[in-house]
């Protein structure tokens, strides 16, 4: 869904550094923007030795998830790697490993659905992420048949409330959210339901359940967040690049 929205300026909300990402490429792309980081993403220590080795395969459901694994000495492995969406795959290559698949999918449900229409089982499979994921990747590797292992390699938890603003919009300002932890930080920290982006159809029905009226990206990408929302670059955005 695309619609004008009275806009000034653009608020990211993600991670601190995955967000400064997306403050360069608007604002080298014209458009108004400023960072609000709602999330922070905690290493956690793995309580045994893993050997990426006997999976058929890696799947990788975001950008964090790649940066964390390569982050504990992890990859070089036998197995194949894919991740979900155009930035989890920019994030592959970015490392120096290759997305084997390249599919263009919004969430963990597509992606499990699109993996089982390319891959046949069995295989075993290696999930790096967040300790609190959503179920729907696993669950439909599982149902389709797939050996499915999770690693828990950080936690998001949501920014300290002292180091928030008071008020965290002004007047124009849409909320570019890229999470459903997000959201419920932003919930958790203020009342005011400003104008929204969601990342895809997750985000968006957490937003909608905490009153927001969301408007949906139909890629899990800045460009198509950018789309949505109604904006018309004065420079093309460029693609997006590592700190």
């Amino acid at each position: 869904m695309t619609v004008s929205l009275p806009l000034r300026r653009v608020v990211i909300t993600r991670e601190k550094e995955q967000g400064r990402l997306w403050l360069d490429r608007l604002e080298r792309a014209g458009i108004a923007a400023t960072g609000l980081p709602l999330v922070e993403f905690v290493p956690l220590s793995l309580t045994a030795s893993v050997n990426p080795d006997p999976f058929d395969w890696i799947l990788f459901a975001s950008p964090q998830a790649v940066r964390a694994f390569k982050a504990v000495g992890l990859g070089g492995a036998e197995a194949r790697m894919a991740g979900l969406g155009t930035g989890t795959t920019t994030a592959l290559a970015q490392v120096g490993w290759n997305d084997a698949l390249q599919l263009a999918t919004g969430d963990g449900a597509e992606f499990a659905a699109a993996f089982a229409e390319r891959v046949p089982a069995p295989a075993r499979i290696l999930l790096p992420g967040p300790r609190r994921r959503r179920p729907q990747l696993p669950a439909g590797l599982q149902a389709a048949g797939f050996a499915v292992e999770i690693l828990d390699l950080y936690e998001t938890v949501p920014v300290a409330a002292q180091q928030l603003p008071l008020v965290p919009a002004e007047e124009g300002d849409v909320f570019f959210f890229c999470s459903p932890s997000t959201v419920a930080a932003f919930t958790a920290a203020w009342a005011e339901r400003p104008p929204c982006v969601a990342i895809g159809e997750t985000t968006a029905r957490a937003a909608l359940a905490a009153g927001f009226e969301p408007l949906v990206a139909d890629s899990p990408d800045l460009e198509a967040m950018v789309q949505a929302a109604g904006l018309d670059p004065e420079h093309q955005l460029e693609p997006e690049s590592m700190p």
